[in-house]
């Protein structure tokens, strides 16, 4: 079977400033039989309170966070090094660590953008923080339009998704007519180059192993295809065009993989001879499924409010499975295959779809 996994864990290093998961009130509903497609959306089930515990903790961690990235940002806007202990995932070089730092920078830039107000309660540590955003910004601007890696590598696709999404949190802020100019150039190059490395299937992955041909695949995921449409839709509502047809495509790669049991499997090819694997279960779908769930909600699927519930519940009552992961460093060592990044990668798009 296809090696089929691996992402460094560095490349959500920044998923750490941005959100974090209270416990849901409906863990004890009992799991839905799936839902037709016509069938009706349900109102919104509401998040559950946070208390002045988890909130305290929360903040303080954002902080710490915030901390370390001004002590640790390169003098470029960068952040994160050529040096790499890369030897427990297949990566080619020099192209998997321009990659890596790539989606490195773009998701500690949303993550400072996502919490600049939060950080910032004086003039000073504004000013601290905006230069921070505007170093890292000029690096990204510089540096998104990563290429393929080589014929079976395209961890591309992660470093565009994350740049795009950095480049419309940047729009969102209203800026002046220039670096306005530079971000919508920014977002049109890095959905051409995901239309230009799409799967031959429709959606997108990160291997292409068995078949190494100019248009990569079979072999897109479900939850890298939910990556790359979560920034397109966040580009889309500030203007900025998206190919119809890429999302069609890549919704229809994630319904393939949606399974009964409200998981999804981690690649739709996994459907026959990969269905009874660990990954595709419940306990290994924690992850994916928020991620999911969300890109296809945004894009004008109506998701009932008892598949988010499911979701919801089942990263509540076997979260567990994605904390033991989430400092191992070699791919899928542990529970249900889980990974290392799985764990912040969950937690990410599960605050997104609270919200």
């Amino acid at each position: 079977m296809r090696r089929a996994f691996p992402l460094a864990a560095a490349l959500l290093a920044g998923l750490a400033l941005a959100t974090s998961v209270g416990s849901p009130a409906w863990a004890d509903e009992p799991a839905p039989v799936a839902a037709p497609p016509e069938a009706k959306a349900e109102p919104a089930a509401p998040a559950p309170a946070a208390t002045g515990e988890s909130v305290g903790a929360t903040r303080a961690s954002v902080e710490r966070g915030a901390r370390w990235l001004g002590e640790h940002q390169n003098k470029d806007g960068s952040w994160g090094s050529s040096a790499s202990n890369l030897w427990d995932i297949y990566a080619p070089p020099p192209g998997s660590q321009q990659a890596f730092q790539t989606a490195s920078v773009a998701l500690a830039l949303s993550g400072l953008l996502e919490n600049r107000e939060r950080l910032a309660t004086t003039d000073e540590e504004r000013a601290k923080i905006d230069a921070e955003i505007e170093r890292a910004t000029v690096w990204l601007l510089g540096h998104h339009a990563v290429r393929r890696i080589r014929a079976d590598t395209l961890y591309n696709t992660w470093a565009l998704s994350y740049a795009l999404e950095a480049f419309a949190r940047l729009l969102e802020r209203k800026p002046g007519p220039e670096r306005r100019a530079q971000l919508r150039e920014g977002c049109e190059r890095c959905i051409d180059l995901l239309e230009r490395f799409e799967f031959v299937e429709g959606g997108w992955g990160y291997y292409n192993f068995d078949d190494q041909t100019r248009r990569p695949g079979p072999g897109s995921t479900s939850f890298t295809t939910a990556t790359a449409l979560i920034a397109m839709h966040r580009a889309a509502q500030q203007g900025v065009s998206v190919p119809e047809r890429l999302v069609e495509r890549g919704k229809k790669i994630i319904r393939l993989s949606w399974r009964p049991d409200n998981a999804f499997y981690y690649s739709p090819d996994h459907r026959l001879a990969g269905a009874r694997m660990g990954v595709n279960q419940v306990k290994g779908s924690l992850a994916r499924t928020p991620a999911c769930l969300l890109a296809l909600e945004l894009w004008g699927e109506r998701i009932p409010a008892v598949k988010w519930r499911k979701a919801f519940a089942d990263l509540e009552e076997f979260g567990h499975f994605l904390r033991i992961a989430r400092k191992y460093p070699i791919p899928h060592e542990t529970w249900y295959q889980n990974s290392g990044y799985f764990c912040l990668y969950g937690y990410y798009y599960a605050a997104m779809g609270l919200r």
